[in-house]
């Protein structure tokens, strides 16, 4: 209202006196910001010990209630607790009502959590708000994680309230801004730009899933899914729609509503209104022709000649259905779409992936994608391929891709292989993606240069999967309790890794379990042998070897129920006591082919029983048999019915004279 200078203000004096005495901006004022309260009056920690009759303590008021407390303020202490009193006379939110002009208070208005805009511009008698402020200070962000942490104690399915402070808190973890509501106007329109946030994504979503709480389920699905355009209708309401990552926001959509019967709303923009259904409306339709340019633009852009196409497979619309480029020579940046241009000539912003007339997610209708043994590098942005709703089969393995893994790829994906690369992290599976988390049922991601703990990859795991191999990493702790339901699983192979710990009983829930590799871990496994692991009736391989396992091979009434078993490797470990007799029963007394105890500390004899093992290779070097005066079975020495005994050639086991 005033210009500089604030002249010809003089008939406009107060009680005080004019804006020239007291107006920084005319050139009046003491350029410091004063408080309303003495600064020993303001509180600053909350009553210890303090809950209301209710059982809530400070923080709910902090997130249900105003400054001051207005509507709950006089709510008395529980008769348990020791502290009594009321809101008022105990918690900071409702004692510090008149400091609402504090500086802090100004800037929680006016900036973001850490003051990065303003923290340091204007300085007073003592300093900057950066060095005064709480709210400007770095301990805020443990402050807001905190609060939001309490906080969503109180939540309820589908109750808000509490999504300020949370996205505050996740703003301030992950040093972004608190809410991305930079927008272009289109018409009637809205579209966001650089909504998706990788870790606030994360941050939100371990509270939905966890927690199962349609406003964090709210906030998850758009900084997870990303940028959207939506429309005001004449009556006032909002359409969702041209998103990014359709198939994303649908799974979202399912998932709150089957789970626990909330409607997704969009609160990242502050928009608040419900989504429409984003299932099946979204796909951005694509022209024959549009298909062909998007394989050639895939060509073109792993330095291959489009002349050379082959492994291309289509349907009889002439939609590609599979691409198969195994072993092709293929080299640069895995190539999920690349850029074009409006029809206008103006270029689509980066964002919008959505729009892009070339690459693999455009083409809708594939099933299969088989880039393996290849030379491609970088990382792969996985959100365009999650369009693909057709797609069962993803194979990139044997290239040398880095970042991370993410093995839910798309909607229907049944196999996904990323072993043989450098990937260095694999994404937790979320049970948000219904659909892929039911329909997987091979992963392998072997021979990767992952650096995790083992329950951060397999707390949650898909209820049908059939093989899950991770070879080859340096994957380590325990495995978790997540996998004792899992009753399709046929093979589990996490050899040559840092596990440790004791070794878990698989057999009790994985009734078809075939394949068993937990060998040669730099932690090691330790502990006995569960007992009713010999007790499984589906087993044909168990390694366990390069473990630091102890006690004895089980009693002989358990060995025979491994009817099935072609190959026991126990080596390298630290087990003791005498073999029994009855292994020669392992494999049914005939489908053993390899037996491997070696690099243990057995002593006393060799049964002649283990030399009756038909076609079987026996090891058993580097244990205490030598220690004996017992040599071994005859037919052991000549390997008569075995393929091979590594003692034959140990003369105090095996004299010459006896051949």
């Amino acid at each position: 209202m005033y210009e500089s200078g604030c002249s010809g203000t003089e008939k406009w004096a107060g009680n005080m006196g004019l804006a020239t005495d007291h107006c920084c901006f005319c050139g009046g004022g003491s350029h410091t910001l004063p408080l309303t309260t003495s600064s020993s009056s303001i509180c600053t920690e909350d009553t210890q010990g303090w809950y209301d009759q209710r059982g809530y303590d400070c923080v709910w008021y902090e997130v249900m209630d105003g400054p001051g407390c207005p509507d709950y303020g006089d709510q008395t202490a529980h008769e348990s607790s020791t502290v009594k009193g009321s809101a008022i006379n105990h918690c900071c939110h409702c004692k510090n009502a008149a400091v609402a002009s504090n500086v802090n208070v100004v800037y929680q208005g006016s900036d973001y959590p850490g003051c990065p805009k303003f923290g340091t511009n204007f300085t007073g008698d003592k300093g900057s708000a950066s060095e005064n402020c709480c709210y400007c200070k770095d301990p805020m962000c443990d402050d807001f994680n905190r609060k939001c942490q309490k906080a969503s104690n109180y939540w309820q399915t589908g109750y808000g309230g509490t999504g300020e402070l949370c996205d505050k808190a996740a703003s301030c973890s992950c040093k972004t801004d608190p809410y991305k509501t930079v927008t272009n106007f289109v018409v009637n329109s809205k579209e966001t730009v650089g909504l998706y946030d990788e870790c606030k994504c994360n941050y939100w979503l371990s509270l939905c899933e966890d927690r199962q709480v349609g406003e964090a389920c709210d906030y998850a699905a758009e900084y997870c899914c990303g940028d959207k355009t939506f429309l005001f209708s004449d009556d006032g309401s909002m359409d969702f729609n041209l998103r990014n990552s359709p198939q994303c926001y649908c799974d979202f959509y399912k998932y709150t509503e089957n789970e626990f019967g909330h409607k997704l709303q969009s609160r990242a923009n502050n928009a608040g209104k419900p989504f429409l259904n984003p299932c099946g409306r979204a796909i951005w339709p694509s022209s024959t022709e549009e298909r062909k340019e998007s394989l050639e633009a895939i060509y073109n852009a792993t330095n291959v000649d489009h002349c050379q196409w082959y492994g291309i497979s289509c349907d009889d619309e002439g939609h590609v259905t599979g691409i198969d480029l195994r072993d092709n020579n293929l080299a640069g940046k895995f190539q999920v779409y690349t850029r074009n241009v409006y029809s206008k000539g103006h270029p689509i912003p980066e964002s919008y992936w959505y729009w892009t007339k070339y690459g693999l997610a455009n083409l809708y209708e594939l099933k299969t994608i088989d880039l393996a043994e290849n030379k491609l590098t970088g990382t792969i942005e996985y959100r365009p391929l999650y369009n693909l709703h057709e797609l069962t089969h993803f194979d990139v393995s044997g290239n040398q891709l880095s970042g991370e893994v993410e093995a839910l790829v798309a909607p229907l994906l049944k196999y996904a292989d990323f072993s043989n690369n450098g990937f260095t992290s694999m994404r937790r599976f979320e049970k948000y993606k219904v659909r892929s988390f039911q329909t997987l049922r091979y992963c392998d991601v072997s021979n990767n240069a992952f650096q995790q703990n083992a329950t951060g990859i397999l707390e949650i795991i898909p209820p049908n999967i059939e093989q899950f191999i991770a070879s080859n990493n340096q994957i380590y702790g325990r495995l978790p309790a997540s996998l004792n339901n899992l009753p399709k699983l046929r093979q589990f192979n996490m050899a040559s890794n840092a596990l440790s710990g004791d070794l878990p009983d698989f057999t009790e829930s994985f009734a078809t379990l075939e394949d068993l590799d937990l060998s040669n871990q730099m932690e090691g496994f330790t502990g006995p042998i569960p007992e009713k692991l010999w007790r499984s009736l589906s087993l044909k391989t168990l390694h366990l070897a390069g473990n630091r396992l102890t006690g004895t091979v089980p009693v002989p009434s358990l060995v025979g129920n491994l009817a099935v078993l072609e190959v026991l490797d126990l080596s390298n470990n630290l087990l003791k006591g005498s073999l029994p007799s009855e292994l020669e029963l392992l494999g049914g007394g005939g489908s053993l082919k390899h037996l491997d105890l070696s690099n243990n500390a057995f002593t006393e004899v060799i049964p002649y029983q283990i030399g009756q093992l038909q076609g079987a290779s026996v090891l058993l070097k580097d244990n205490r048999f030598q220690n004996t005066s017992t040599t071994a079975p005859l037919n052991l020495c000549l390997e008569r019915e075995v393929k091979e005994f590594d003692l034959a050639d140990v003369t105090s086991l095996c004299p010459p004279e006896r051949n």
